[in-house]
C-alpha cells in the first residue's frame, strides 16, 4: 500500500497533478508514514519505484477502425512540393504546415507547438527512415489534407484535419506494412499566446495514463495535449519548464492492427483548466469518424447550399469553390473575443504569429463584398458585430485584434489597434452591401449608433471641408510603408471608401427615420464625389492619380490603387477608361496579377512590400473595375489569372504577395491570405456577372460579360434576401442568347437586365417567356448594354437575338513558376465610323501572338497584323513584334480592322 501511494505521487508529481502545496502535505505524511523503517530502506524502495516498468492504469481509447473517407468533388492533388504549405484549419483550432509534413497546432489563441515530425523505424533495418523526405503526393481538400509518404517498406497516408468547431486537431495515419514499425513523433512544445501575448512558467510531462504530452504553465490555466493511444512511451522532461529540444514519443505498429484500424494523432488545448482538456482530449480520441463528418458535412454545405457556378472553364468553378473555403477558413471563434474574420494563415515557426491569424476590419470590410455575394450573411453578421465590440469612443473602428488581445491591454498599450483610417468609411460601406444583399434590417438595427459614431468620426477628420477624411489625421490607408507615404495627406483608397460610406449612410438614414442625417449624407456625397473627379484627375498625364500631399498638390505615381473608386462606379466612365489602359499595360500587369506601383517609377522594386509587388486583392480591385467600365478583355485577363493562383503555390489558397518581375510569391508571404482568394469572387460577381442586389427594395440588377468564348454559364443559390435564385445562360453561336432565371418563390422580383452587345450589332428580337416584346427605336445605350426590365416570378426566359457586330477573343496563355510576364495585353478596344474597330495592344519585342474574331461583322482587312484564315468558325488574325534591343520590353500597337457585315455588300 505504502509502495502504491509512493508510486502515485511519483507520477502526480512529475505530470503536475498536485499543487505545490500539497507536494509538500504529502512529503510529510510519507515522512511519518516510513518513519519507523530505516532511511536506507526507504531510499532504495524509493528508487525502485522510480525506475520500475510498472505501468500505471491505461486511460486512453482504443484505436479507431478505418473508416472511408468520402470523395470530395473539389479536392486537389498533385506532387508534393517540400516547402509548399498546407494547413488544416476549423473555428477554434488549426494545424499548419508544410508539404514535407512538418507541422504545428494552435488552439486559439494558443500555440501548443511547432516542428512536429514523424520517423520510421523498420524491424529489422538501422537507420530510421524520415516521413518528409518520403512524401510523394498531396490531395488537399476543404475537410481536410492527405500526404502520402511511401517507402519500399511501407506506404503511410497521413490525414490532417481539424474538426469544425472543437479546441482540437486529429492526424490520421493509416499505415501498410509487411513489417512491424515504430514511428517517432517529436515536437518542440510552446504554449504560447499569439502574438505580443505572453505566459511564464511552462512545462511538459508525459502522461502514460492518457498515452499523451500534457503542457501546461505554473497556473495551470492553459494546457494543451498531444499524443496517441498507442503510444508506448514519452520521453522524461525537466521539471517545471520546457524542454531545450524536441520532446518524442514513440508509437509501435502492428501490420495487422494496421489493415484494420487508424493509428491518431490526437491533440486538445483550451484555457480553462485542465480537465476540460483531458476530458475533450478523450471525447475526440473516442469520436474521430462523426468528428470528420461533420466537418465533411460543413463544408458540403458551404459548397451546396452558396452559390456556385458551372463555365466552360473547369478551372474556373474549382478556383471559385476553394476561394469559398479559403475566406471559410478565415472565420475563427475566439473563447474571450468572439466570432470573426482574420486575415490570412501561415507558419509561425519559433514565433507567435501564425500569418496575419488575427482579425482585421478593413480586411474584413474587404472580403464581405465576395461573402456577402455568395451568401454566407451569418458569418459577416459575427464579424462586423465583433468589430462593433470594440469601437473607440471617437467612433474609430478597430483596424486589428490580436487573438490575445483578453490576455494583455491591448488596446490601451499597443499601437496597432486603431491606425488605419479606411476601416471605419469602410466598415459603414460593408455594413450597408450586406444590407442590401440580405435584406436585413435588423442588424441594422442593432448597429445603428456604431454606424452613426463612426460616420461622425468621418466628419470629425475632414479638416479642409472636401468631405474626405485624411491620412494626415485619421491614420493610415492604401499604404502602411515606402515612398508612397511621403508627405501624404489623402490617399485615393480612403476617398473612395468614405464616398461609399456616405451614400450608405444616405439610404440608411431614410431607412431609420433621420432626414436630417440623410441631407447631410446627401451633401457629402456631392462634395466627396466632386472632389474625387476634380482633384484625382491629371489631365497631362490622361488618368487619376493615387493621392493629395499635404501641400496640394498630386502624388502623380502610377498605382494599381486607382481600382478602387472605380470598381464602385465611383468615377467619370471617360476618365476612368482613360486610367484603365495604363492599369492594363505592362507598367503595372503581369502575367499574375497587378503590381501596386509601376515599374517605370524610380521608387519601383519588384520584391518590395507597398513599392512593386504584385498584390492579388488590388488585382482584384482592377478586374472588377474593368468590368464595370467595359474593359472586359482585360477584365478576364486578372480574372484568370487570379483563378491560376488556386493551384500554383499553397494548393487551393493565394499567397498575400509576389514578385513584381517573377511569377513567385515573396519570401514574407503569407501563403492563405483571405482578400487575395477573395477576389475570385467579387469580380466575377460584380463585374462579369453584374449581380448587384438590392434585397429591401425587391430589386436585381443582372448585366453580365461572358467572355467570347464562353457558350454557356450556370450559377446556382445566388442569395437576394431569403431567395435564392438560379441563372442558366446559354448562347447559340454568335446571335441567339438565352436567360432562364429561376426562384424558389413566386414572390414577384424586379429584374433589371443590361445585355451587353459586342461592337456594331443591334438588336433584332426580344422574347420573354415565348411572347415577343416590343422594341423601342433605340434600347442600346452609350456603353452597348441593352438594358430590359421586367419582374420575375418563379421561373422567367428571356431570349435575345441580336444582328451583326464582331466579338474578340484573346486566348489565355499560362504562365510557369519563375517566369516574366510574356502575354499580349489588350489595353483599348474602340470603334470609328461604321465599320472599323481599333485595338491597342502590347507585346513583347520578337514575339507573335494570335487573336480571334467572329460574329455578324467580317473582318475585310487588318492594319497591323496578317488574316491568318478561320478555324471552328473564328477569324485568326496574327500580331508580330519585330525585335528590339531588349526583348524583354513591351511595344505597345495598334491593330485596325476594316469589317463588313455579313449579307451586305
Amino acid at each position: 500500500m505504502v509502495l502504491c501511494d509512493i508510486r502515485k505521487r511519483k507520477r502526480e508529481y512529475e505530470t503536475g497533478e498536485i499543487s505545490e502545496t500539497s507536494e509538500k502535505a504529502e512529503r510529510f505524511s510519507l515522512v511519518s508514514l516510513i518513519s519507523p523503517v530505516s532511511y536506507s530502506l526507504f531510499f532504495f524502495l524509493f528508487s525502485f519505484i522510480i525506475y520500475a516498468s510498472a505501468q500505471p492504469q491505461n486511460n486512453s481509447q482504443p484505436l479507431p477502425g478505418k473508416f472511408t473517407l468520402q470523395p470530395n468533388p473539389i479536392e486537389l492533388t498533385r506532387a508534393a512540393r517540400p516547402n509548399i504549405y498546407f494547413e488544416a484549419v476549423g473555428r477554434k483550432s488549426a494545424l499548419l504546415g508544410k508539404e514535407s509534413g512538418n507541422f504545428e497546432s494552435w488552439v486559439f489563441p494558443l500555440k501548443l507547438f511547432h516542428d512536429a515530425r514523424i520517423s520510421i523505424s523498420v524491424e529489422g533495418t538501422d537507420n530510421p527512415v524520415d516521413f518528409g523526405s518520403n512524401v510523394e503526393r498531396i490531395i488537399t481538400r476543404p475537410e481536410s489534407t492527405t500526404l502520402t509518404a511511401s517507402n519500399q517498406l511501407f506506404t503511410i497516408h497521413a490525414t490532417f484535419f481539424t474538426p469544425i468547431d472543437e479546441q482540437g486537431s486529429i492526424i490520421l495515419l493509416d499505415i501498410d506494412t509487411m513489417r512491424p514499425l515504430t514511428l517517432t513523433v517529436s515536437f518542440v512544445p510552446d504554449l504560447k499566446p499569439m502574438w505580443p501575448g505572453g505566459l511564464g512558467g511552462q512545462s511538459a510531462a508525459w502522461r502514460d495514463d492518457l498515452k499523451a504530452f500534457v503542457i501546461s504553465e505554473s497556473r495551470r490555466k492553459y494546457n494543451g495535449l498531444f499524443g496517441c493511444p498507442e503510444a508506448t512511451r514519452g520521453v522524461a522532461t525537466p521539471a517545471h519548464q520546457l524542454a531545450s529540444g524536441a520532446l518524442r514519443f514513440d508509437i509501435k505498429v502492428d501490420p495487422k492492427l494496421a489493415r484494420q484500424f487508424y493509428y491518431p494523432l490526437i491533440i486538445a488545448g483550451g484555457i480553462d483548466g485542465r480537465q476540460p482538456v483531458i476530458d475533450l482530449y478523450q471525447r475526440l480520441a473516442g469520436s474521430i469518424p462523426e468528428q470528420y463528418q461533420k466537418t465533411f458535412n460543413h463544408y458540403r454545405r458551404l459548397r451546396e447550399e452558396m452559390m456556385s457556378i458551372e463555365t466552360p472553364e473547369t478551372s474556373f468553378n474549382l478556383a471559385f469553390e476553394w476561394a469559398k473555403v479559403a475566406l471559410d477558413k478565415g472565420v475563427v471563434d475566439n473563447p474571450e473575443l468572439g466570432s470573426g474574420l482574420i486575415a490570412g494563415w501561415g507558419l509561425a515557426g519559433e514565433g507567435a504569429r501564425p500569418g496575419f491569424g488575427w482579425f482585421f476590419g478593413g480586411d474584413a470590410a474587404i472580403n464581405s463584398y465576395a461573402m456577402a455575394g455568395y451568401g454566407d450573411f451569418d458569418s459577416l453578421r459575427a464579424a462586423f458585430n465583433l468589430l462593433a465590440k470594440y469601437q473607440r469612443a471617437d467612433g474609430k473602428i478597430t483596424h486589428e485584434i490580436s487573438q490575445a488581445a483578453a490576455m494583455i491591454k491591448w488596446f490601451d498599450e499597443y499601437p496597432y489597434a486603431y491606425y488605419h483610417a479606411e476601416t471605419t468609411p469602410f466598415y459603414i460601406a460593408a455594413v450597408f452591401n450586406l444590407y442590401r444583399q440580405s435584406g436585413d434590417k435588423k442588424l441594422i438595427e442593432e448597429l445603428w449608433e456604431v454606424l452613426k459614431k463612426a460616420y461622425q468620426f468621418c466628419i470629425d477628420n475632414d479638416t479642409d471641408g472636401d468631405g474626405i477624411l485624411e491620412n494626415s489625421k485619421a491614420g493610415l490607408g492604401a499604404s502602411e510603408l515606402g515612398s508612397l507615404l511621403a508627405d501624404l495627406h489623402q490617399d485615393i483608397y480612403l476617398a473612395a471608401t468614405n464616398l461609399e460610406a456616405s451614400l450608405a449612410m444616405r439610404e440608411l438614414a431614410v431607412l431609420m427615420g433621420d432626414p436630417a442625417l440623410r441631407e447631410l449624407a446627401e451633401q457629402k456625397c456631392q462634395r466627396v464625389s466632386a472632389a474625387i473627379n476634380e482633384l484625382y484627375w491629371n489631365q497631362r498625364e490622361g488618368r487619376y492619380v493615387y493621392a493629395l500631399r499635404r501641400n496640394g498638390q498630386q502624388n502623380t505615381e502610377l498605382t494599381a490603387w486607382t481600382a478602387v473608386p472605380m470598381m464602385f462606379g465611383q468615377l467619370d466612365a471617360r476618365r476612368a477608361s482613360e486610367t484603365l489602359v495604363t492599369l492594363s499595360s505592362s507598367q503595372i500587369s503581369t502575367d499574375w496579377g497587378t503590381r501596386m506601383l509601376s515599374n517605370s517609377s524610380p521608387a519601383y522594386d519588384p520584391i518590395a512590400y507597398n513599392n512593386g509587388g504584385v498584390w492579388p486583392f488590388l488585382t482584384g480591385f482592377v478586374a472588377a473595375a474593368e468590368y464595370e467600365y467595359r474593359h472586359p478583355h482585360s477584365g478576364f485577363a486578372h480574372l484568370m489569372q487570379l483563378v491560376n493562383l488556386t493551384f500554383d503555390h499553397a494548393l487551393g489558397y493565394h499567397p498575400e504577395i509576389l514578385s513584381g518581375d517573377f511569377y513567385r510569391p515573396l519570401d514574407e508571404s503569407v501563403p492563405h491570405q483571405l482578400f487575395s482568394s477573395g477576389m475570385v469572387i467579387t469580380p466575377l460577381i460584380r463585374g462579369m456577372l453584374g449581380l448587384r442586389a438590392d434585397a429591401p427594395n425587391g430589386i436585381l440588377r443582372f448585366a453580365p460579360q461572358l467572355p467570347a468564348g464562353w457558350e454557356r454559364l450556370r450559377v446556382q443559390n445566388y442569395r437576394v434576401g431569403s431567395k435564392k435564385l438560379t441563372f442558366n445562360i446559354t448562347r447559340t453561336g454568335f446571335s441567339n442568347f438565352r436567360y432562364e432565371i429561376e426562384k424558389e418563390d413566386d414572390e414577384p422580383l424586379k429584374l433589371q437586365l443590361a445585355h451587353a452587345l459586342p461592337p456594331f450589332a443591334a438588336i433584332t428580337q426580344v422574347v420573354v417567356d415565348g411572347k415577343k416584346n416590343k422594341i423601342t427605336t433605340n434600347p442600346v445605350t452609350a456603353d452597348n448594354r441593352f438594358n430590359y426590365e421586367t419582374t420575375l416570378r418563379q421561373r422567367t426566359v428571356i431570349e435575345i437575338t441580336q444582328r451583326g457586330g464582331i466579338e474578340i477573343d484573346v486566348p489565355h496563355t499560362s504562365v510557369r513558376h519563375g517566369n516574366r510576364s510574356s502575354s499580349l495585353k489588350v489595353l483599348e478596344v474602340t470603334t470609328f465610323g461604321a465599320n472599323r474597330l481599333a485595338l491597342r495592344i502590347e507585346g513583347l519585342a520578337g514575339q507573335s501572338y494570335r487573336l480571334r474574331t467572329r460574329g455578324g461583322h467580317n473582318v475585310q482587312e487588318v492594319a497591323g497584323g496578317i488574316l491568318k484564315g478561320q478555324e471552328g468558325g473564328w477569324n485568326l488574325i496574327e500580331v508580330y513584334f519585330p525585335p528590339s534591343g531588349n526583348n524583354d520590353v513591351y511595344q505597345t500597337r495598334n491593330l485596325e480592322l476594316r469589317l463588313r457585315e455579313s449579307g451586305r455588300r
